[in-house]
């Protein structure tokens, strides 16, 4: 009788080691996503960034105006290339990972990138008089516009140092929630 115990309590001990292992695995996996989705939307953040710069500087310096509009909507494309290459890549490996409260928190990022992303090609486009595509300049979207409406936003003039603040507070959100879904050690330890 004993060896037949012995045997029970041995096979559920290594059914507990396998399960634990496998945990460990998928948390690994998940951490290391979480991490590579977190760097690339924090350099996508620091382009658009960068491209608010020259923005701001048109206005300080209205003889030097074309060239700050052009150094502007050169950093819009480089942004808006490295989502399209970089970003969307990470996305689409976070959502096959992510469980749901991070996949909620990183749509709530996404939206506030993509606003930001929106209205600062809208600005470069107004400040040139023509959409970025070199076509005549187009009203915005409904949706765009009642996205900006419902977070407060004046969908003519959206506050783009506000907007960025929004979306490296949804970064700073989507960080939390990766890191209480990781557990005790989160997502950068």
């Amino acid at each position: 009788m004993t060896g037949a115990i012995a045997a029970l309590l041995s096979r559920s001990t290594a059914r507990y080691q396998v399960r634990t292992e496998t945990l460990r695995a998928l948390r690994e996996s998940r951490r290391a996503t979480y991490a590579s989705y977190a760097e690339t939307i924090d350099h996508y953040l620091d382009k658009l960034s960068d491209t608010l710069i020259p923005l701001g500087r048109v206005k300080r310096f209205p003889e030097q105006r074309g060239i700050w509009i052009e150094k502007a909507h050169t950093r819009w494309n480089e942004a808006l290339k490295y989502r399209q290459n970089e970003v969307d890549t990470q996305r689409v490996l976070l959502q096959l990972d992510a469980t749901r409260p991070v996949a909620e928190a990183s749509l709530e990022m996404a939206t506030w990138c993509a606003l930001l992303s929106r209205a600062t090609g809208r600005a470069i486009a107004e400040l040139k008089g023509q959409d970025l595509d070199t076509g005549p300049l187009s009203p915005p979207s409904p949706q765009y516009v009642q996205l900006l409406l419902t977070e407060g936003f004046d969908p003519e003039k959206p506050d783009l140092d506000q907007m960025q603040s929004r979306a490296r507070d949804a970064y700073s959100d989507f960080l939390s929630t990766a890191a209480a879904d990781l557990g005790e050690n989160g997502v950068l330890a």
